[in-house]
């Protein structure tokens, strides 16, 4: 062979061992570590199983491990691209408002995007967040507690309102949709009080439900609707106040003294204990639900879901029977409820524990109560910028009592 053909030879020979380096395949170890939400703390979280999801963004290979550790075993892998999701159940404890201990099974996420693996090994660490599957809508904030002008003096013109927010990935319809007072004060325990029906059915004052033929009010993933008394800007008549202008709908009464907005559309009473205008309670002292009941009018309503209750008052100077009418919500039909309360005024439950296991509040009762809310907390926000409000059916823990409003803006 001549020293052309050589040459030849040895620069083919580089190239080919040279290529078939090339197209060796590495993999890395890699080992997730698992961080509970902080927020859980108080609750005493146990990891009960998870599922650990590594997808190669490139080939769309997914590696699957299951998890019943805070860590990972170790996973070999392609060197790549892969998007990471964790999924699992905590396992908690915590007390009721009687001081009852209560076991709870939170789900929770885990996520992380665009993780480049090389190098051998790798070690991860990844938050997990709580998670609620087949969130629709919620109550987002409820501003109960009245507004002061800046002289001091209690504003009166019907500025409380409420938010609800469509929590799911899906548009939502606001049609039907009923928004309830409870009948029971959560600051006054009836002695005595039967029939009690809080674990089947929520008794209720006040039901006012949105109009619409079932698609007429449609509300998209991560939007929400305002619900108020009056409809117009309060700001113009008390600074403290809100501009309610643009609210969805109100709930106007024309046997109360109220202005009528002709631009907002008016809910449909049906049902209260008040011969005139519903006004909420300002110290938060009524909880509330959202409900749907597609097929009942408001007249079967009135007639079929009729209530009636008593209990004993206790007096100094001599106990009586009391009697009071109202209404009864199937806990069945209920969509998402808040119990609400004052800070020490709290003495019992007007919702079942299974709808919501504490309470929130705004203040004590007093200066600090005016002006503010309970707000829902915000639980994360997925990648496309959606918010998640947090929903585990504890309000002590969902809600921010004492919160700054900020009507139509989910913080």
């Amino acid at each position: 062979m001549n020293k052309v053909g050589i040459a030849m030879l040895v620069m083919f020979s580089i190239l080919f061992f040279s290529c078939e380096k090339d197209d060796e395949i590495s993999f890395s170890d890699v080992s997730v570590g698992l961080k509970l939400p902080k927020s859980l703390t108080k609750k005493k979280p146990v990891l009960n199983s998870a599922k650990l999801v590594m997808t190669n963004v490139n080939t769309g290979v997914e590696t699957i491990e299951q998890l019943t550790t805070l860590q990972s075993p170790v996973v070999n892998v392609e060197d790549g691209l892969y998007n990471l999701l964790v999924t699992g159940e905590l396992n908690c404890t915590t007390t009721d408002t009687k001081g009852k201990t209560i076991n709870q099974t939170i789900k929770v996420r885990g996520v992380k995007e665009n993780l480049e693996v090389v190098g051998g090994e790798l070690d991860v660490d990844m938050s997990l967040f709580i998670f609620k599957e087949s969130t629709g809508f919620v109550i987002s904030e409820i501003f109960f507690a009245r507004t002061k002008t800046p002289e001091g003096q209690i504003y009166n013109s019907g500025d409380q309102y409420f938010e609800i927010y469509n929590n799911s990935s899906e548009v939502l319809y606001a049609d039907g949709l009923c928004i309830a007072q409870t009948a029971l004060n959560s600051a006054q325990k009836m002695d005595k009080f039967k029939p009690d029906i809080r674990n089947v059915a929520t008794p209720v004052s006040d039901v006012y439900r949105i109009p619409g033929s079932g698609k007429d009010y449609p509300v998209q993933p991560g939007e929400s609707i305002v619900i108020c008394d009056v409809a117009i800007n309060h700001k113009t008549d008390n600074p403290n106040s809100f501009d309610l202008s643009k609210a969805d709908f109100e709930w106007y009464d024309e046997k109360g003294n109220e202005v009528d907005v002709p631009e907002v559309t008016n809910m449909v009473k049906i049902a209260s204990t008040s011969a005139s205008s519903w006004r909420i309670n300002m110290w938060g002292w009524q909880s509330y639900i959202l409900f749907k009941m597609e097929d009942v009018t408001s007249k079967a309503f009135l007639k079929d879901y009729a209530y009636h209750y008593e209990y004993l008052f206790v007096h100094e100077d001599f106990r009586i029977t009391m009697e009071f009418d109202a209404w009864k919500v199937p806990n069945s039909n209920i969509i998402d409820a808040v119990e609400c309360s004052s800070r020490s005024g709290f003495k019992w439950k007007a919702l079942d524990p299974s709808l919501d296991l504490t309470w929130t509040h705004s203040g004590d009762g007093n200066e600090e109560t005016y002006g503010k809310s309970v707000k829902r907390k915000v639980s994360h926000v997925t990648a496309d910028g959606r918010k998640v409000l947090l929903d585990t059916n504890d309000s002590a823990f969902d809600f921010i009592p004492t919160a700054v409003p900020s009507p139509f803006v989910i913080e």
